[in-house]
C-alpha cells in the first residue's frame, strides 16, 4: 500500500487499475450505483455533461488498440465515458466537459472501492470508431473503462511528491 504523509483515507492509497480480472459478474445494482455515484460530482453550471456508454464487450474491444483488447477481454463490464462540448442551456461552448467528466470518472472509481470492484480507465482507444460504434452523435469519447473484480497481485506505483505537483504562490 502506498504511504500517506497527511493520513488520507486507506482508499486512495489502496486504488490501483488492474489489468488481471476474474470471472465475476458485476451485479446491475452495483453497476448503476456506480454510475449514481459519479453523477453527483460537481460540474461548471451544474451542467453535469457526462454520459456513460454500456454495451457489448465485443464493441469495446474492437475499439481498443491491441495492447489493451489483450488484457481487457477478462473484464466484467465496460463502460465509454463521453461528454457534451457544449452546454444545454444556451449551446454555447463548455471548455470543462472533458474536466468534469473525469471527474464523475472519479467519483465512480471512489464508489467502486468500496464494493471491491476495480476500474481501469484506458485512453487506448479509436475515438472515431467509438463515435461510429456506439453512435455518438455530438458526444465526445474521452475513455473505455473496464470493470470488475480481481485477485491481482500488484506493485502499488509511486505518486509524484507534493513538491513536485505543486505551485506555490502564497
Amino acid at each position: 500500500m502506498r504511504l500517506s504523509k497527511y493520513d488520507i483515507d486507506k482508499q486512495f492509497l489502496e486504488r490501483f487499475s488492474p489489468k488481471k480480472f476474474i470471472d465475476k459478474e458485476i451485479k446491475e445494482k452495483d453497476l448503476m450505483a456506480l454510475i449514481e455515484a459519479a453523477s453527483t460530482a460537481p460540474s461548471c453550471f451544474n451542467e453535469q455533461p457526462w454520459i456513460f456508454v454500456l454495451g457489448k464487450k465485443e464493441d469495446f474491444l474492437s475499439i481498443l488498440v491491441e495492447a489493451n483488447a489483450l488484457w481487457a477481454k477478462d473484464a466484467s463490464e465496460f463502460l465509454l465515458v463521453c461528454s457534451r462540448s457544449t452546454f444545454n442551456r444556451n449551446g454555447k461552448q463548455n471548455n470543462w466537459h472533458g474536466f468534469d467528466s473525469g471527474t464523475a470518472m472519479g467519483y465512480m472509481i471512489l464508489e467502486a472501492l468500496k464494493r471491491n470492484i476495480y476500474i481501469h480507465p484506458m485512453g487506448g482507444f479509436d475515438t472515431n470508431k467509438a463515435v461510429e460504434v456506439f453512435e455518438l452523435e455530438s458526444l465526445i469519447p474521452h475513455a473505455v473503462i473496464a470493470l470488475g473484480y480481481s485477485d491481482e497481485t500488484h506493485l502499488i506505483t509511486e505518486r509524484n511528491s507534493l513538491d513536485d505537483i505543486i505551485i506555490d504562490k502564497r
